[in-house]
This record gives structure tokens, sequence and C-alpha cells, in this order.
């Protein structure tokens, strides 16, 4: 073997070697913070604020028993559930129907008003607050179920349009007319063919904004109340004045990242189909 080969394969390794160090310190930095999560649900009080750091402890399942018997706990899962899946049935429902129109229909002004709401979504939601706080109050919507859920479709309906309008313009416009001639109106046609393709893309567009319904916290802090409390609001609570209740926190944490989890596991097929949903074309 020749110096060079040598030589190239020792870069070779070393280019490897490196690769492999970079995703190992990416992993690690991203997946710490919830193994520290993980385990602080599981030690107790004095191995939580132990110096040095506990690595090797007892477990301890009572801050989960802690938050299973607190009934304001199955309170706040149960709102978390009902608005979240509530406003991703509303968002894709609404969403899907405004998408349809800017991929399929040109009108003037139409480029500028579908730009306008993603510019109105990546604008900080405090800017709103204020209006949005003084109209719920005096239209009764505060701490009610139906308020939380039309503020939060509101704020996701942007992000739903925009994600769902790019998958309707990876359907070929052929596949409908097609159907035209066959006989079927427009919504025949988008009901039997362009939303049975678009499926894994609707699945991934849910995944998304269950994910941004569920761990919404400032409009379902200043605008719920104690009948509507959601997961993220409840978490607060822990917080007093002279203690933070940390095990709790963390045995919540843990069970509020569940439902998402399992969600992406169940559709995780559909969610990489729809990521990659121009493979339809051609």
């Amino acid at each position: 073997m020749t110096r060079s080969k040598i030589n190239a394969n020792r870069l070779s390794t070393m280019r490897n070697v490196a690769l492999l160090l970079l995703v190992a310190s990416v992993w690690i930095f991203y997946f710490f913070p919830i193994y520290w999560m993980v385990t602080s649900s599981l030690k107790t009080r004095v191995d939580t604020f132990s110096i040095p750091p506990k690595w090797i402890f007892s477990p301890t399942f009572q801050h989960f028993i802690n938050s299973f018997s607190d009934p304001k706990f199955m309170k706040a899962v149960q709102n978390s559930l009902v608005i979240t899946v509530t406003t991703v049935l509303f968002s894709l429902l609404l969403g899907a129907w405004a998408a349809y129109a800017f991929a399929r229909f040109r009108f003037k002004g139409s480029l500028a008003l579908s730009f306008s709401l993603i510019v109105a979504r990546m604008m900080p939601p405090i800017v709103f607050i204020v209006p949005i706080y003084l109209l719920f109050n005096s239209l009764k919507l505060r701490n009610t179920h139906i308020g939380l859920i039309l503020i939060f479709t509101v704020f996701n309906l942007p992000f739903t349009v925009w994600m769902l309008k790019s998958f309707f313009e990876e359907v070929p416009i052929e596949l409908e007319e097609a159907a035209w001639i066959d006989g079927a109106s427009r919504l025949q046609a988008l009901t039997r063919v362009t939303l049975p393709l678009i499926a894994p893309g609707l699945a991934a567009t849910a995944v998304f904004a269950a994910l941004l319904a569920w761990n919404e916290f400032l409009f379902a802090l200043l605008l719920g109340g104690p009948s509507t409390t959601t997961l993220p609001v409840f978490l607060s609570s822990y917080i007093g004045e002279r203690t933070i209740e940390w095990g709790e926190i963390m045995a919540t944490a843990v069970i509020a990242v569940v439902p998402p989890t399992i969600l992406v596991m169940l559709v995780q097929q559909n969610l990489i189909k729809g990521l990659t949903l121009g493979a339809v074309k051609g």
C-alpha cells in the first residue's frame, strides 16, 4: 500500500471520527434536558439538590403519585386534550379550504393576502394579547373552552394554510380535470381525488398544529381560568413564592411529553411522507 493511500485512509478515518463526535455532541445537547427531566422526576428532594449531582440513585415514583392524585392535574390533562383535538380539527377543516383556494385560484392580491397570513403569525403573540384580552372579556369568552379553542385556531390557521397550500400545489391539476371530465364536481374532485393524495400532508400538518396547541402557554394563561387550565399553565402552579416543587414539575412535564410523543409515533410514516410529498409529481 502506497504512502498516499495510507494518508487518504487516515484522513477518511479522522473525518468519520469527527463526524461521529459531532453527531454525538448534537444528540447529547438535545437529549440531555430530557434525561435530566426524567431522572429529576424519579429523585427525592435530597437527591435533586445534592452537590455534586447523583447519577446513581434509588428511584421513587412519589412525584408521579402526587400528580395523578391531584384532581386539578387530571382536569388540566382533560382540558389540554379537548382543546388540542378540537383546535386541530377546526384548523384542518378551515385551513384546507383556504389552502385549496390559494393553491388553485389566482386573483388580484392573492399573493399579498397569503403572505400577510404568515407575516401576522411571525409577530409575537404578546403584541396582540391586550386587545384580545379586552375583546374576550367583553364577549364573555374568558375562562371558556370555546374561547381558547377559538384563539388557538386563529393563531394556528396561518401555519396550517401555508403548509397545506404547498401540499395542494404538489398535486397536478390534471388529476382534478380528469375527474371533472368524468362528471365530478369541483367539490367531489377535491374530496375524492385531491384530499386522499395529500393525506400524509394532512397528517403532518395535524401533528404540527397539535404541538402548537398543546404547548401554548401565553393565551392559555391570560385567557383561561380555573376551569380551563391546561397542562403548561398547571405546571406553573408548582412555583410558589418561597418554594418550587421541582419533583412534581418534572413528573408532570414527563407526563405532558407522552401524548405528543405517542402522536408522532403513530403517524410517523405519514409524517415522513407528508414532508416529502413532492414525490407525487410526474
